[in-house]
Order: C-alpha cells, then sequence, then structure tokens
C-alpha cells in the first residue's frame, strides 16, 4: 500500500524544511492547448501533478496525480526537465516549507473524450486547456510553471537538467 509521503514526514518535522520529490506533467492536446489548473491552496495556475509516495516508482506517481486531479489516464511520457535547488523551494500558506527536487514529463492527449469537470479532487478550483498564445500571466502561475512553458513554447524537447 502507498503511503502518503508528505503527510507521514509532516507527522515527524512539523513544518520544517524537508526535501521531497515532485511530479507532474505537461499535457498537450490535439490543438497544441496545455492543461493547467488553479490552485485552490494559493490561486495560482500549474500544471497537475505533487509529490511522491513511499514504495511508489517515478512513472506510478505521476500517473497517479495526474489521475487524482484531472481524471486523464497518462499512456505515453517522456521526460522534459528536472528542476532543483532554491528555485523548487515551495512555503505553502499553512507554513509548511518543502525543497522540491522536480521532475517534469510530457504527454500528449486526445482531449475530445475527456471530461475535465469530472476530476476526482478538490486541489484546484479550475482545470482547463489553455492556447499557448493565451495563458494566464505570470505574476499568475505557480514557480517554475513559466519556465517549463516557455520551453514549450520553443518547442524545445531536449531534457533540460539543472
Amino acid at each position: 500500500m502507498e503511503k502518503d509521503y508528505i503527510h507521514y514526514m509532516r507527522e515527524m518535522i512539523g513544518h520544517k524544511k524537508m526535501l521531497s520529490v515532485g511530479l507532474g506533467c505537461l499535457i498537450v492536446n490535439e490543438k497544441d492547448e496545455v492543461l493547467l489548473e488553479k490552485r485552490r491552496d494559493n490561486s495560482l495556475y500549474c500544471i497537475p501533478g505533487g509529490s511522491i509516495n513511499l514504495d511508489e516508482t517515478v512513472i506510478e506517481g505521476v500517473k497517479r496525480e495526474v489521475f487524482e486531479e484531472t481524471g486523464i489516464l497518462l499512456t505515453d511520457l517522456s521526460l522534459f526537465m528536472i528542476t532543483s535547488g532554491k528555485k523548487g523551494e515551495l512555503i505553502y500558506p499553512n507554513g509548511d516549507i518543502t525543497s522540491y527536487v522536480d521532475l517534469t514529463f510530457y504527454s500528449k492527449v486526445d482531449s475530445k473524450n475527456i471530461d475535465l469537470n469530472n476530476k476526482h479532487d478538490d486541489e484546484s478550483t479550475s482545470i482547463k486547456f489553455y492556447s499557448l498564445d493565451n495563458l494566464p500571466k505570470d505574476d499568475e502561475l505557480l514557480r517554475g510553471t513559466k519556465e517549463l512553458l516557455d520551453k514549450l513554447k520553443r518547442r524545445d524537447f531536449s531534457l533540460l537538467i539543472d
């Protein structure tokens, strides 16, 4: 059974800074639109994702997180970017501090049969596909999201590791 690693660690360390592996996916549809969600906790836009659980593989984790947040079952994934260091730090509204090593994947989907109104969790207030020419403003994006979107706009599919 998978264990919610973040909850498990927070029970022991409270709000102190901790290291975690973040998993996310740039999901692009047949119209070349990218899927973004607006987070409930800070009202910022980001790609679907979350943190890996104990005993979970990276692929299992990203598929689980995307399914929980969007209802989309990913099948074809490729690694897009790995980020780490200070830019991976996130301070949550409740005071939790997490320094992430983020593994971001890329996946193409056919959105004609996807019902985003039937998502499974309540972590976001909205989730929809956006044209790359009509994205939310930069100051409305969660840390790291602009860099991902800029790389996608450039059609840069080389693996970036910082």
